[in-house]
C-alpha cells in the first residue's frame, strides 16, 4: 500500500499474505480440478501448505510464486489414464490457463486490514532455472520421500522416489539419519523423537525406542542394571563370586567387596560414605567423641553407618572389629577434629585478582587409636548432609547470589577431592566471623571453586525452580540449572561447561545484627530502586477467589531477599520487577515474610483453571494454589497492536474434553474487534493452543464469547464430508448454532511442546482397554486411495490432550469398536493433533476362477491403518462355515480374513476337531480309540497341546493329555478335489509357544492344510520292551489322524487320494517311519511326505526293546512305582498325575543323551525291523519325498525347554551332565571311546572346554551333523537310489534374527509366519517375499510331487525363483535348494563332515571289530600317529583345514 515498503521490518506479515492468497485461490476455485469418474464428478485437490510463497522483489513490490501439486495417487485412472492427461488437467486452460487470464485482466486484488493490494497483470512461468511464457510440469516426491536416480538408463522417468526409512527424517529433499540420542520408528517422518531422559543411542540412525539405552545398559563391564536401566547398587563379580557396591555412575566402592551377599539397601547406605585411607587419618587420644556404640557382631558396619547417617551431628566414624567384639565412635566436623594442609598457592586464579588457587589440598581427620588394630574410618560425603561446627549450616537449595562473594579459592581436580574442598569451606567459614555461608562449585571434570559469602542481598536459582532451558542460556544470573533429586545437586551450564553447585548457609546467621565496626560489609552498594511504574503493571488478587489444594503441583521460581538490605516495600517492588523479567512464565507474584533474616519472593505462572461449560461468564474459573498466600499480585494482560500468529479455523463443530484457559465475553464489541482481541489474547499466552469464538447462547442476539484453550481436546462433527455419514454423535442443533458463523481456531503448531509450566490438559482415561493384537494392522501399500469416498468420519485429538501416540490410537480404536458400522480406522500425525479417520465397509474386490482378491479403499493416505478382526471380505457373507461329519454331526467353524502382501483372502478354520478319544486314565499307554460324538461340535477355538518334556503347567496352561485333536484350514476360493497337507506338530513351551496356523499356506497354495497333535515322550512311547506294553502310541496317533483325514476330508473339498504327510524336527524322525511300515503304505494314507529336520536314519530315531525296558524302569523308580512286575508298574504309572510323569521324564532327560530319549521301538507289529534294514527292501509304493534341515537346529536347541525346567528346579549341575551325555553320544549307542575320541578331535571339542560358549557351539555342530543333517542326506540318497519317487532336498542356513521364536526358519517360512499379525513389524519385506516363494514351492510339491510345478500335468518352470533341482545321489555333488533370500541351488551339503561319519567312522568301527578278533592292539602311543595320518589322508576332508 502507499507509504509502506517491503523490507525486513515488513517480514512478519509475509506469512499472513501467503495464507490470505491461498484462501483467495481456494475461494475462487483454483485449488481443485474437476474430473468425471463413472458419471460422477470427482474433485481432486491441487493445493497444499507450500502452494503459495511470497517475498520482497523491491521496496514497493511483493512477489508471489504459485505451485500447484497433484499427488498421482489422487488421480482416478478412469478419468486421467496417463501422465499426459494429468499434465493437461494441471497446465491446461481449466486451471493454470484460467488463473493466468484472471491475473492478466488486472482485476485480481487482495483486501487485508482495510487495505487493497492490486496484483500486477504480468505473469511468468518457471521453466527450470529460467522464466518462460507457458506453464510446465515436473515430477517430484511426496513429503517424506527422497529422489533417487532411475534404475535403468533407458527409463523415461528421470527420477524415482524412495520413502525415508526408519531411523531417519526428511529435510530439504534428503533423508538424514537420526542423530545420537534420537530415534524414529516410522518411515517418511519429518523429525526424530528424542530418547527418554537419561538415555541415548549408541550410534546414529536408531529406528526403535528400544535403541535408547542408559549408561548402565551401554556398560561393557557386565554390571547389572535395575528395571529402570540404572546401575544396581549391589553387584557380584562373575569371576571371583565376590559381592561389591557401585555408585550411581557405576564406579566400584573398593571397600565394599565381600564374600557375603549384599543387597541394594546396604549398598545405598554405603554410597553415602567413603572409606578413608590411613594417610588421611591422624590417630590421637586428644580428640572429642560424639558418642560410641557396640553393634551387633553380624552387621556391625551397616549398623554403625546407619546410626551416623541418621545423626546430623555425625560427620565421620570409626569402626573397630576385634575378635567377636566391635565398637563404633562417632565424630563431628570441628576444627579440633580436622586438619587441612594446602600447597602450591597462586594468586589471580580464573582471571581475577580476588581468587586464589591451591595446587593441592589434604585434609586429615583425627580419631582415637584402636587397641592394637587401627580402626577403619568412614567419612560422610559432605554434599549430602547438613553439617555442624561452631556455626550450623544448611543446604539452601539456591545456586547463586547476586552479591556478597569474597575470598574465592580454586582447587585443581587432581589436587583435591570434593569432600576435602567442602571441609575446607566449612572450616574457613566457621573461623571467619564475617562469613554467612559459602558456595561450592565443581566444573565437570575440572577444578573445584569455593567462595565465601558475607551479607548477600539476594539468593536465587533454586534447584526446584522451573526454568526453560532455551531461555536459561541467555540468563547470566541463573544459566541452565537442572536438579538431580537423588544427589540433591544442581548442574550449572555455562560457556559449554558443566558446574556442580551448592550454597550453604548458617541457619543462625547474625548478618542483620552485626555492627559496622566489624568491617564485614565489604564491597556493598545500595540496591538500585525498582521503578515505581512496575507496580502499575500488577493488580492485587482477591484471596477469597483463591482455592488452596495441597495436591496442586504448580511450578514456581523462588528468591530469598535479606532484610538488612531490603525493606518490605523494596522487596515487593523487586519481586514484581523480577516477574516482569520472566514474561512467558510469570503471571503471579507473592512476597512472604518467611524468617527474621529474609523475605521470600515466589513467582507463579497463571494458576487459573476453568470448567468446560461454554458460557460468557468467568464464574466457572478459579485460581488454585498449593498453599494459602498472604498477598498475591497478578500481572495485567497487555495486548499487542497486531496479531502475531495466523490462526487456522478447524473444520469441526464440536470439541469435547477441551481445557479452557479463560472465558472472555465479547458481546459488547463489534464482531471483528472481538475476534481480533481473541487472537491477541491467545498470542500473549504461551499455554494457549487455540481459541473458540462462539455464540454460547441461543437467546435473541446471542452471547459471543472468546474461550482461550490449553487443549483443543477431542474434535468431532467434521465438516469435511458434508454430513453424509457420521459415526460420532452430532445430532444436537445447538452444536451448529454455537459455531456458525464463527468456530474453533488453532494456533500454528510449533516444533516444541508447550512450556512445562502449562497446566495438564489430558483427556480422561478411556473406560476400557483395547487389545491391539486383535486388530489387523495393514501396511499403507495394501490400500488404494480414492478421494471420492464419502462414507467416512473424522476426529482430531489435540497432542496437548494425550500422553503419546499410543493413547490417541487406543481412543480411536475404542471408538470404532463401539460402532458396528465402523470397520476401519486410520491414524495420521498432524501438526498439533492426531487425525483419526473412521470408515464403513469400503473395499474393492476382483474375482477370477482361481481366487478373489480384495483391496481396501481409503479417502486419503495414512501411516497407521487398522481393520476390525474377523470381518469377512465384501460379498462373502458373515455366516459361520459348517460341514457335516458322517455318523457324528456338524462342525461349526470360523472364518478369518488374512493378508498376503496387498491381497486379502478368506480362509475357513475348523479348530480343535477330535480324531480320537482322550487317552486318559486306563487309556493312557494304549492305542488311540475312536470318539463317538454327535450333534454340533464347536470348532471355533484350538484345543490343548500334548505334554512334552520340560513343560510345566504354570507356564503352559494349554497343555493336557486330552490332546488328540486336529485343525483344518480351507481357503474359500478352493477348487474341487483339492490336495491336502497333514502336518504333525506339537506347540512349544512357555509364553512364546504358539500353534502353527495353516491359513497362510492354504491361501497361497489353494490347498487344505491339516495340523494335528500327537503324544510324545513317555505318553507316546513308553514301552516295557515286550508285548505287554508295546509302545509306539504316538505313531498310532498319527495313523489315526491320517485315517480320519482319509474318511472325512472329502466334505471339506479335499481329495483323500492326494494327501501329503509332514512333520518337523523330532516329529519328522517319527513320521518318517510311516514310509517304511506296511499299515500306512498298504492303506495309502498318503502319497507324499515332507520331513523337516528329521529322518528315520538318525542314530537315535528308534530304540531297542531292552533300552525301552530300562527307561521304563528308570521312570517308575523316579516316581516311586514298583519295577518288579510290569503290570504293577504300568498300573501305577497310569494312576500318577500327568504333570508328575512329565517332571520325572524331564529330570531324566536333562542328564541323558539322545539314545535315552523316548521314541519308537521295534515292537514286531507296527515297526517290525530297524529302519536301515527296512530301507534295503524293495519299495512298497511310490512316494515323493521333500526333505531338509536347518543350520539353526540342534540337540542343545531342542532341549531348551528341559533346560528351563531344570533351572526352575534349582538343579544347575544337570547342564554339565547333559553336555557330557551329548559328548558321549558321539561314540554311538555303545559309547565307543575310539569313535568319541575321533569326533572330539574332528570338531575341536578338546580345545573348547575352557571356553564354555565355544564348547557349546562345537558340541551343537557335532551332534547336529551326526543326529540330524547327515541322516537327512542319507535318507534322501536311499530314497532316490531305490527309485521310490521324486526326491528334493533343502537346507536353511544359519539365521541371526528371530532367535526368540521357537519355530526354525524352514517351518517359519513354509507356514507364512512373517505374515502373522502377531509378528507385524518383526520381519523385513525381503523375509516376507522369501516366505511367499517357499510357500509356493511347498504347495507345488503337495499338489504335484514336484516343487517346481503346480499340477502333475504341468511342466512350466516357476517364475518366482530358479527351478528346484532333483536330488540325484552321486559322489558328493547332490543338488539342494538353499532357503535364503535368493533361493540359490547348491551342491554337496556337508560333504566333508558327513564323509567323516559315513566313511571314516565306519572304517574305524570295522578296524576296531577286526582288532578284537586279532592280535593285541599296540600301545596307545603307537596308535596315535597312525590315527592322525589316516585322518589327514582322507580325501573327503581336503576341503576342511585345521591346525593340529
Amino acid at each position: 500500500p502507499p507509504g509502506k515498503v517491503c523490507s525486513a521490518d515488513y517480514a512478519g506479515l509475509l506469512p499472513t499474505f501467503q495464507v490470505v492468497i491461498l484462501d483467495e485461490l481456494t475461494a475462487r476455485g483454483f485449488c481443485r480440478i474437476q474430473v468425471t469418474t463413472a458419471r460422477t464428478p470427482v474433485s481432486i485437490p491441487v493445493c497444499d501448505d507450500s502452494t503459495v510463497r511470497v517475498g520482497c522483489l523491491s521496496l514497493d513490490r511483493l512477489g508471489v510464486n504459485v505451485t500447484w501439486t497433484l499427488r498421482l495417487e489422487d488421480a482416478p485412472p478412469a478419468s486421467l489414464p496417463d501422465l499426459r492427461d494429468i499434465e493437461e488437467a494441471l497446465a491446461g486452460k481449466d486451471l493454470v490457463g484460467r488463473f493466468a487470464d484472471l491475473i492478466q485482466s488486472g482485476t485480481f486484488q487482495l483486501h487485508l486490514d482495510s487495505r487493497t493490494f492490486p496484483a500486477d497483470p504480468s505473469i511468468r512461468f518457471l521453466q527450470g532455472d529460467s522464466l518462460g511464457t507457458s506453464p510446465r510440469t515436473r515430477f517430484g516426491c511426496v513429503e517424506g520421500s527422497r529422489q533417487v536416480p532411475a534404475t535403468s538408463n533407458t527409463s523415461q522417468d528421470p527420477l524415482g522416489c524412495v520413502r525415508c526409512p526408519e531411523g531417519s527424517y526428511f529435510q530439504e529433499e534428503q533423508c538424514i539419519p537420526c542423530p545420537a540420542g534420537f530415534y524414529q520408528e516410522q518411515t517418511g517422518s519429518l523429525a526424530c523423537a528424542p530418547c527418554p531422559a537419561g538415555t541415548t543411542t549408541t550410534s546414529v540412525g536408531a529406528f526403535s525406542q528400544t535403541h535408547c539405552v542408559t549408561a548402565c545398559q551401554r556398560d561393557e563391564a557386565g554390571l547389572q542394571c535395575d528395571q529402570d536401566g540404572q546401575y544396581r547398587a549391589s553387584q557380584r563379580d562373575r569371576a571371583s563370586g565376590k559381592a561389591f557396591c557401585v555408585d550411581s555412575e557405576g564406579r566400584r566402592l573398593p571397600w565394599s567387596e565381600t564374600q557375603a551377599p549384599l543387597v541394594d539397601a546396604q549398598c545405598l547406605m554405603m554410597r553415602k560414605f567413603e572409606k578413608l585411607p590411613e594417610s588421611k587419618v591422624i590417630f590421637t587420644a586428644d580428640v572429642a567423641v560424639l558418642g560410641s556404640i557396640v553393634p551387633d557382631s553380624e552387621s556391625s558396619l551397616m549398623q554403625c553407618l546407619a546410626d551416623c547417617a541418621r545423626d546430623e551431628a555425625c560427620s565421620f566414624l570409626t569402626v573397630s572389629l576385634e575378635g567377636s567384639e566391635g565398637s563404633c565412635d562417632f565424630y563431628a566436623w570441628t576444627s579440633d577434629n580436622i586438619a587441612c594442609t594446602s600447597s602450591g598457592q597462586e594468586e589471580d586464579a580464573l582471571g581475577t585478582s580476588k581468587a586464589t588457587s591451591l595446587g593441592s589440598l589434604t585434609c586429615q581427620v583425627k580419631v582415637r587409636p584402636g587397641n592394637g588394630v587401627a580402626p577403619a574410618v568412614y567419612l560422610k560425603k559432605g554434599q549430602e548432609f547438613a553439617t555442624v561446627g561452631q556455626k550450623r549450616f544448611e543446604q539452601t537449595g539456591f545456586q547463586n547470589a547476586l552479591s556478597g562473594l569474597y575470598s574465592p579459592v580454586v582447587f585443581s581436580a587432581s589436587g583435591a577431592s570434593l569432600t576435602e574442598a567442602h571441609i575446607f569451606c566449612l572450616l574457613a567459614c566457621d573461623r571467619d566471623s564475617c562469613c554467612d555461608g559459602f558456595i561450592l562449585t565443581q566444573v565437570q571434570g575440572g577444578p573445584i571453586i569455593c567462595g565465601l559469602l558475607s551479607s548477600p542481598d539476594v539468593l536465587l536459582c533454586h534447584v526446584r525452580d522451573w526454568r526453560d532451558p532455551s531461555e536459561a542460556q541467555a540468563d547470566a544470573t541463573c544459566p541452565g540449572m537442572t536438579y538431580d533429586q537423588d544427589s540433591r545437586q544442581g548442574t550449572l551450564r555455562l560457556g559449554g561447561q558443566e558446574f556442580k553447585s551448592n550454597l550453604f548457609f548458617p541457619s543462625d546467621s547474625d548478618m542483620g545484627s552485626r555492627s559496622e565496626s566489624m568491617g564485614c560489609r565489604r564491597d556493598m552498594q545500595p540496591r538500585p530502586a525498582s521503578p515505581e511504574e512496575t507496580a502499575e503493571l500488577f493488580s492485587p488478587v482477591d484471596l477469597n477467589q483463591v482455592i488452596v489444594s495441597e495436591n496442586r503441583s504448580l511450578p514456581s521460581q523462588q528468591h530469598r531477599l535479606f532484610k538488612h538490605l531490603f525493606s518490605l516495600q523494596q522487596a515487593h517492588l523487586w519481586c514484581l520487577s523480577r516477574c516482569v523479567q520472566e514474561p512467558s512464565f510469570c503471571q503471579l507474584a507473592e512476597i512472604t515474610d518467611s524468617s527474621p533474616l529474609y523475605l521470600t519472593c515466589t513467582l507463579y505462572p497463571e494458576a487459573q483453571v476453568c470448567d468446560d461449560v461454554m458460557e460468557a461468564s468467568p464464574r466457572g474459573c478459579r485460581r488454585i494454589l498449593p498453599r494459602r498466600p498472604n498477598a498475591l499480585f497478578q500481572r495485567r494482560v497487555v495486548l499487542q497492536d497486531r496479531v502475531k500468529n495466523f490462526y487456522t479455523r478447524l473444520p469441526f463443530q464440536k470439541l469435547t474434553g477441551l481445557s479452557i484457559r479463560h472465558k472472555v465475553p465479547m458481546a459488547d464489541k463489534a464482531i471483528s474487534s472481538g475476534f481480533f482481541e481473541c487472537e491477541r489474547l491467545c498470542d500473549v499466552d504461551p499455554c494457549c493452543t487455540g481459541f473458540g469464538f462462539l455464540n454460547v447462547s441461543q437467546l435473541k442476539g446471542g452471547e459471543v464469547t472468546c474461550l482461550t484453550l490449553n487443549s483443543l481436546g477431542l474434535q468431532t462433527c467434521s465438516e469435511e464430508n458434508g454430513g453424509s455419514w457420521h459415526l460420532l454423535a452430532c445430532g444436537s442443533p445447538d452444536t451448529e448454532v454455537r459455531t456458525y458463523p464463527f468456530g474453533w481456531y488453532q494456533k500454528p503448531a510449533v516444533q516444541n511442546d508447550a512450556p512445562s509450566f502449562c497446566p495438564s490438559a489430558a483427556l480422561p482415561p478411556v473406560p476400557e482397554k483395547v487389545a491391539l493384537d486383535s486388530w489387523q494392522l495393514l501396511p499403507p501399500s495394501s490400500v488404494v486411495v480414492d478421494p471420492s469416498i464419502r462414507n467416512f468420519d473424522v476426529a482430531h485429538i489435540s497432542t496437548a490432550a494425550i500422553r503419546d501416540f499410543s493413547a490417541a490410537r487406543e481412543r480411536c480404536l475404542l471408538e470404532c469398536s463401539r460402532h458396528q458400522a465402523c470397520l476401519v480406522t486410520t491414524l495420521q500425525t498432524r501438526p498439533g493433533a492426531v487425525r483419526c479417520m473412521f470408515y464403513a465397509d469400503t473395499q474393492s474386490c476382483t474375482h477370477s476362477l482361481q481366487a478373489q482378491n480384495c483391496q481396501l479403499l481409503l479417502r486419503e493416505e495414512a501411516t497407521h491403518i487398522y481393520r476390525k478382526p474377523d470381518i469377512p471380505l465384501l460379498g462373502l457373507g458373515s455366516s459361520a462355515p459348517t460341514v457335516t461329519i458322517a455318523t457324528h454331526g456338524q462342525l461349526l467353524g470360523t472364518s478369518q480374513a488374512i493378508q498376503l502382501g496387498a491381497s486379502w483372502k478368506q480362509v475357513d478354520q475348523f479348530l480343535g476337531v477330535p480324531y480320537a478319544a482322550p487317552p486318559l486314565a486306563e487309556s493312557r499307554f494304549r492305542a488311540p480309540e475312536p470318539l463317538n460324538w454327535t450333534g454340533t461340535w464347536d470348532a471355533t477355538k484350538p484345543r490343548a497341546s500334548c505334554w512334552q518334556p520340560g513343560i510345566r503347567p504354570a507356564t503352559a496352561p494349554g497343555v493336557s493329555e486330552d490332546c488328540l485333536y486336529l485343525s483344518v484350514f480351507v481357503p474359500q476360493s478352493l477348487t474341487p478335489n483339492a490336495s491336502v497337507l497333514v502336518f504333525f506338530h506339537n506347540g512349544a513351551e512357555g509364553p512364546l509357544a504358539m500353534a502353527v496356523d495353516g491359513s497362510f499356506l492354504a491361501a497361497v497354495g489353494n490347498l487344505i492344510v491339516v495340523t494335528a497333535s500327537y503324544r510324545t515322550g513317555v505318553f507316546g512311547f513308553l514301552s516295557s520292551g515286550s508285548s505287554e506294553v508295546s509302545g509306539n502310541w504316538g505313531l498310532l496317533d498319527q495313523v489315526a489322524a491320517l485315517t480320519w483325514v482319509q474318511t472325512h476330508i472329502g466334505v471339506f473339498g479335499g481329495d483323500p487320494r492326494r494327501v501329503a504327510l509332514a512333520a518337523d524336527r523330532g516329529g519328522a524322525d517319527v513320521a518318517g517311519i510311516h514310509l517304511l511300515t506296511s499299515r500306512a503304505t498298504n492303506s495309502r494314507l498318503f502319497r507324499r511326505a515332507v520331513l523337516m529336520g528329521g529322518s528315520v536314519l538318525s542314530p537315535a530315531a528308534v530304540i531297542r526293546p531292552d533300552r525301552a525296558q530300562q527307561q521304563a524302569a528308570a521312570l517308575a523308580k523316579e516316581v516311586g512305582c514298583p519295577t518288579s512286575s510290569i503290570p504293577e508298574m504300568v498300573s501305577c504309572l497310569r494312576q500318577e498325575p500327568a504333570s508328575l510323569l512329565n517332571d520325572a521324564q524331564s529330570k531324566l532327560l536333562a542328564v541323558s543323551g539322545p539314545f535315552h530319549y523316548w521314541g519308537p521301538v521295534v515292537d514286531g507289529q507296527l515297526l517290525r525291523e530297524a529302519p536301515a534294514r527296512a530301507l534295503q527292501r524293495p519299495p512298497r509304493a511310490k512316494l515323493d519325498l521333500l526333505i531338509g534341515s536347518s543350520q539353526d537346529d540342534g540337540l542343545i536347541d531342542r532341549a531348551k525347554a528341559v533346560k528351563r525346567f531344570e533351572e526352575s528346579q534349582g538343579r544347575t549341575s544337570s547342564k554339565t551332565a547333559f553336555y557330557q551325555a551329548l559328548q558321549n553320544s558321539l561314540g554311538g549307542e555303545a559309547g565307543d571311546p575310539g569313535v568319541q575320541a575321533a569326533a572330539t578331535w574332528y570338531y575341536s571339542l578338546e580345545h573348547d572346554t575352557d571356553d564354555y560358549a565355544s564348547f557349546s557351539r562345537a558340541l551343537e555342530a557335532a551332534t547336529r551333523d551326526y543326529f540330524i543333517i547327515c541322516p537327512v542326506i542319507d535318507m534322501a540318497s536311499h530314497w532316490a537310489r531305490t527309485a521310490r519317487g521324486n526326491v528334493f532336498m533343502y537346507h536353511a542356513p544359519e539365521s541371526y534374527s528371530h532367535g526368540s521364536l521357537e519355530l526354525l526358519a524352514d517351518v517359519r517360512y513354509a507356514f507364512g509366519l512373517p505374515f502373522y499379525p502377531a509378528y507385524e513389524g518383526q520381519f523385513t519385506q525381503e523375509e516376507k517375499s522369501l516366505s511367499l516363494k517357499i510357500m509356493q514351492y511347498f504347495s507345488n510339491f503337495v499338489r504335484s510331487g514336484n516343487p517346481n510345478y503346480p499340477h502333475e500335468f504341468s511342466r512350466k518352470a516357476p517364475e518366482f525363483a530358479a527351478p528346484w533341482p532333483d536330488f540325484v545321489p552321486g559322489d558328493g555333488a547332490e543338488s539342494y535348494k538353499e532357503l535364503s533370500v535368493l533361493l540359490p541351488n547348491r551342491q554337496g551339503l556337508k560333504k566333508a563332515d558327513c564323509s567323516f561319519w559315513s566313511k571314516y567312522i565306519s572304517s574305524l568301527k570295522a578296524s576296531a571289530d577286526e582288532a578284537e578278533d586279532g592280535p593285541l592292539a599296540e600301545s596307545e602311543e603307537e596308535d596315535r600317529p597312525g590315527l592322525t595320518e589316516d585322518l589327514l589322508g582322507l580325501p573327503e576332508l581336503a576341503s576342511k583345514s585345521y591346525s593340529k
